[in-house]
């Protein structure tokens, strides 16, 4: 993607924060019950949700990569596997202060908060294996593994339908909520789902260079010793 590209996304991006911040403090109703608290809502579902993104484009570049082996889209998969850890880290975060003043708990073992616990844990050890292993088998194993990973996402989706009586309200509550507090969410979510795109980009791009660097460091050092 070019530059134009990439600075009109970023435009864009910035602008979307910015009116949602807004739109979060100046334009939703104030809830009811939590009052401000339930602000955090809005980044903290559009977060969890922008997790769900990030890890399947890991899951589809890791597929990729297995049938064609291409070097571009192991970056892209390890790019993306990333950002949805620091997405699922702001999502794990951002609960327990949710929780705190709406079930009077920092955390309990409930079933979407253990599932996507254990979704953050299995990203990290995808990481952990890939700074195990050499070049030649890092790829092909943490792709299986990113594959492996992304099967705990619709069982976090899922969480509240399969095991019954958990506190977090039903899937479709947030299209339920107050106009003015269901169209600040949509564009709260809009604007994290472009950040990580973005930000998705930029480290690809990155990734690309580095590899690019490394390769002719290893021709030079092969020249030079030889």
């Amino acid at each position: 993607m070019g530059n134009l590209s990439t600075k009109i996304i970023a435009v864009i991006t910035a602008s979307l924060i910015f009116i949602s911040l807004y739109l979060i403090f100046g334009y939703a109703r104030i809830e009811g019950t939590m009052l401000e608290v339930q602000k955090i809502f809005y980044y903290h579902v559009s977060a969890a949700l922008t997790v769900f993104v990030a890890f399947g484009v890991n899951c589809v570049f890791s597929i990729k990569y297995l049938i064609q082996q291409k070097p571009n889209d192991d970056l892209l998969a390890v790019a993306a596997a990333e950002l949805g850890l620091i997405f699922c880290t702001i999502a794990l975060l951002s609960g327990p202060i949710w929780a705190r003043y709406a079930w009077n708990t920092w955390w309990n073992w409930e079933a979407r908060l253990t599932s996507t616990l254990v979704l953050w844990l299995m990203y990290i050890g995808y990481f952990i294996l890939r700074s195990a292993l050499e070049d030649d088998k890092r790829g092909r194993y943490s792709a299986v593994l990113g594959i492996i990973a992304y099967l705990d996402v619709p069982i976090v989706y899922y969480a509240v339908d399969i095991w019954q009586g958990g506190l977090h309200p039903d899937r479709g509550t947030k299209w339920s909520l107050e106009t003015t507090m269901r169209h600040t969410w949509m564009i709260a979510l809009i604007a994290l789902i472009l950040l990580f795109t973005l930000l998705l980009i930029v480290r690809y791009q990155m990734k690309k260079a580095q590899a690019r660097y490394e390769i002719i460091q290893q021709k030079y050092l092969e020249e030079a010793s030889g």
